[in-house]
């Protein structure tokens, strides 16, 4: 394809330094292979200067930054789809480009770029589907409903919204992405209307991890044996991604079975944060649970290919999450509930364990086992999720959407 006519328009709310969630991360990753490639790349995302409403950023002579402002309240995805529109107007009305948006922003935010009609190219990202909130109904219990923050019930409140613009974003989308197998077979299920545009339009490409990376960081970085079992919690501080499940089963391992050379270690933040801390003491698991709130990304791999023993990751939902993908790189098995999502990344005894979901004594138990597993054996289901794969064919559907 001719260098001039490779222009993408990537549209997502969330993009680091700021944010540093699974689709923030995953849209710089995209914007910097596509760019890297010879692409011309538009991020347009959020973090503005107030008094500025607008912020470019060249990167590179082939990626440019464009943050706009809109207030940072909840939701803030909605917020930024009604500022984004006439930033990608302009952009629209000087390059020939694919617009690369995330679910479910594609048609709220292109749905009044009549005037360009049929030259829009769209393809729509989608990182899960309605069950990752249909989930907290499915799974949350009375009891705990008291541990969720404001924000987060603000969330679940909205799907009938999101149903709404998923169904959109199908119907006027050029091409779909799934991040996973699940995710695609989901969205077939819950719109079987759209059944037949999925499989025609629709392409299951994982988001990636730099496998060659971690395959060099796991042979390089020598393991530092602590005299326990050193466990790793890697996510939100959200109730729905399973931080309550996995403090709990650290608190059995030692009270009830005690386990003393047992150890969990907590990387990330949220709403949870001054539950987490107040229960770490009211039960006296300071020696045995350590709170690291947010590391870098280099450095929380290297502590993980250094340390830890086996990842816990009790979610009740996920896309295609990365913490596993990169966990199973470094030989790490992983610990999930039995739970849709985790058909397609846990293999049974091979690569980690899945647990009843809410047993928390078979959760323990498998934290235990799943040091039992052989490192090559973990590492050899993780291969597929190898960056190069993915994000090769994504650029090639981007071209192929573009012609």
């Amino acid at each position: 394809m001719d260098e001039r006519h490779k222009t993408v328009i990537l549209l997502s709310h969330e993009y680091p330094p700021y944010i540093f969630g699974g689709v923030a991360m995953y849209s710089k990753q995209v914007a910097e292979w596509l760019s890297n490639k010879g692409w011309k790349v538009f991020v347009v995302s959020g973090k503005a200067d107030v008094s500025k409403r607008i912020n470019i950023e060249r990167v590179s002579n082939k990626l440019t930054i464009i943050r706009v402002y809109f207030p940072e309240i909840p939701p803030r995805w909605l917020l930024y789809a009604m500022v984004v529109r006439n930033y990608l107007e302009k952009l629209l009305h000087r390059y020939n480009a694919v617009i690369l948006s995330n679910s479910p922003l594609t048609w709220l935010i292109t749905r009044k770029l009549r005037k360009l009609g049929k030259s829009m190219k769209r393809v729509t990202i989608f990182h899960g589907s309605i069950y990752s909130l249909l989930a907290f109904f499915q799974y949350v219990s009375r009891n705990d409903i008291r541990k969720l923050s404001l924000e987060e019930l603000a969330y679940y409140a909205e799907i009938p919204l999101y149903n709404y613009l998923i169904k959109k974003d199908l119907l006027i989308s050029d091409h779909y992405i799934f991040v996973s197998r699940h995710v695609a077979m989901e969205h077939k299920q819950l719109y079987s209307n759209s059944s037949k545009d999925i499989d025609y339009r629709g392409t299951v490409i994982y988001p990636g991890i730099e496998y060659e990376y971690l395959a060099k960081l796991r042979q390089n970085v020598k393991r530092v044996k602590k005299g326990k079992i050193v466990i790793a919690y890697v996510g939100r501080l959200y109730y729905t991604k399973g931080i309550t499940h996995a403090v709990k089963a650290i608190e059995y391992l030692v009270k009830e079975r005690h386990e003393k050379d047992v150890a969990l270690w907590i990387f990330g933040r949220g709403p949870l944060e001054s539950w987490l801390n107040q229960y770490i003491r009211r039960k006296e698991l300071t020696t045995h649970i350590k709170y690291f709130k947010f590391v870098e990304r280099i450095m929380l791999l290297r502590l993980l290919a250094k340390y830890v023993d086996v990842l816990l990751h009790p979610s009740l939902y996920e896309g295609a999450p990365l913490a596993v993908m990169e966990a199973q790189a470094l030989g790490i098995p992983v610990i999930t509930f039995d739970l849709p999502w985790t058909q397609e990344f846990i293999l049974q005894g091979v690569n980690g364990y899945k647990a009843r979901y809410s047993d928390i004594t078979q959760l323990s138990e498998y934290l235990i086992k799943a040091t039992e597993i052989e490192q090559e054996k973990v590492i050899s289901t993780a291969k597929r999720y190898d960056r190069k794969i993915s994000f090769s064919t994504l650029e090639n559907l981007i071209a192929k959407t573009l012609t």
